[in-house]
């Protein structure tokens, strides 16, 4: 059985591991950037993503 962590959401209703288009069943995530240096949302695949100071 997948590991569960209803601390992580998905809306990817397309992966393997998307449990119900809502919880990721993964048993690790990898978060990747699309640019050299981040500073918004945009340019992650992380929805929650925040600028560090």
């Amino acid at each position: 059985m997948p590991n569960t962590n209803p601390e992580v959401l998905c809306n990817v209703v397309e992966c393997k591991y998307n449990e119900s288009a809502k919880i990721c069943t993964a048993g690790q995530i990898q978060v990747t950037k699309h640019h050299a240096e981040v500073r918004t949302t945009e340019a992650t695949d992380c929805g929650t993503f925040e600028l560090s100071k």
